[in-house]
């Protein structure tokens, strides 16, 4: 597996949107994106403490994303709408985890999140040789849930009482997709 430095991401186009490395102008996107109570919740954030996003937050968040090897800004009419990104990358077993967040509630349930998550795929078997991509998700985003079944994720499990999300305990379904999961899912298109 031939992981690329994160100046060397490369760019993977789909049919509506890009995965390509950060640009200076992400940050006024993201700054103008704000701090949406729902992508708080969805993330596992109290979406009732949202003071408004500074731009040394904005800062750090675009800093993080320059040195992360598999971290791609979701571009989307002709702006930043979110991130996608490989994480806990398991050189050695081929695996890693999968984490995707679209900001403004403008952009979501318009099929981005499903059409990043594919490219990502597509990106992960194909070019690099991973045989396992796994994701955790709230039990109660249903949105996200659904979305990785479509693109061909399997539930494998529940981590009760997993996150405590103001003053309540919330559980992660467990999800993953294989290699040959991911083959078979293109053959059968």
């Amino acid at each position: 597996m031939n992981i690329p430095e994160p100046q060397q991401l490369p760019t993977l186009y789909g049919a509506r949107l890009k995965l390509r490395p950060p640009i200076e102008s992400d940050k006024q996107d993201r700054l103008i994106a704000g701090r949406d109570p729902e992508f708080r919740r969805m993330v596992g954030a109290d979406p009732f403490d949202c003071p408004p996003l500074t731009m040394q937050e904005v800062e750090q968040w675009y800093q993080q994303l320059c040195r992360a090897p598999l971290q791609w800004v979701i571009e989307a009419e002709a702006c930043c709408i979110g991130a996608a990104r490989l994480h806990a990358l398991d050189r050695a077993n081929r695996r890693a985890r999968y984490a995707i967040g679209i900001f403004s509630p403008e952009f979501r349930e318009r099929g981005y999140g499903a059409e990043a998550t594919r490219l990502v795929l597509r990106y992960a078997f194909e070019e690099l040789g991973f045989h396992r991509i796994e994701l955790r998700v709230l039990a109660f985003n249903h949105r996200a849930i659904a979305c990785y079944r479509k693109c061909g994720f399997v539930e494998e499990g529940l981590e009760r009482d997993s996150a405590l999300i103001g003053a309540e305990w919330h559980s992660d379904v467990l999800m993953g997709i294989l290699e040959q999961e991911y083959r078979r899912r293109q053959t059968d298109l």
